[in-house]
């Protein structure tokens, strides 16, 4: 009778096991396929009947043990239920600590990234999360010269993460971190969302276009001013 129930427990721990593993690998593809989310709710189970259930993509097809109440995702808005959170949170930090702590392998930093990301958006105070993200930004900035998707991505995380806990020290720690490996474009768009509290994202990209114009049209006129001045540039 014994040996029976703790098979039984082993047995239901495995399944919660697995159920969060499923859980987390939906919530990472949310993340994956809507980049551009600027707004993560906790909602309580009876909150989601008010949502109105549009699917997002062909995530959910895979998993039935991953039903809609868990998730919602529109309008780069996503929500999750209270009521998978700690298994989520389990997950996720299981999924994390696995993959901080693989040596090497092709898939190493990527695994890292991804799971550092969910791992934060659920618990943005976890410093060792951050520490790896940092650790990662760096290490491809020294093999490869062009990083700046991957700090531009980096930065608009950082940014939504940043200004949902404003008293988040470990996250303007990591965005002050960031700045020296902007390019000159990607600082001077930081300094001018700052100034104007650009809060949606569709506004960032357009903001985005707009600092570009704006720099160019900025060199161009420092161009003329030597050509015109050329010998009095004192």
């Amino acid at each position: 009778m014994e040996q029976e129930s703790v098979t039984a427990l082993a047995t239901e721990q495995e399944e919660a096991v697995q159920l969060g593993e499923g859980i987390l690998h939906h919530f990472e593809q949310i993340l994956h396929q809507d980049p551009l989310i600027d707004e993560v709710g906790f909602l309580h189970p009876t909150q989601f009947q008010a949502l109105e259930h549009s699917q997002t993509g062909d995530w959910t097809s895979e998993a039935p043990e991953c039903p809609w109440r868990y998730f919602w995702c529109k309008d780069h808005k996503l929500a999750i239920s209270m009521e998978i959170l700690p298994k989520l949170y389990r997950a996720a930090r299981l999924a994390y600590t696995n993959s901080a702590a693989a040596k090497d392998g092709p898939l190493m930093e990527t695994d890292l990234m991804r799971h550092s990301k969910a791992l934060l958006i659920l618990c943005p105070d976890m410093l060792t999360a951050w520490n790896s993200r940092r650790w990662v930004i760096k290490k491809v900035s020294e093999h490869d010269q062009d990083d700046s998707e991957l700090i531009e991505r980096e930065s608009l995380l950082v940014k939504e993460i940043a200004e949902k806990s404003k008293m988040n020290y470990r996250a303007w720690r990591h965005r002050c971190w960031l700045i020296p490996y902007m390019t000159r474009k990607q600082s001077l768009l930081l300094a001018l969302l700052d100034s104007c509290h650009v809060e949606d994202t569709e506004d960032i990209l357009d903001r985005k276009s707009e600092v570009q114009l704006m720099w160019k049209e900025e060199l161009a006129w420092n161009e003329m001013l030597i050509r015109r001045y050329q010998g009095r540039e004192v």
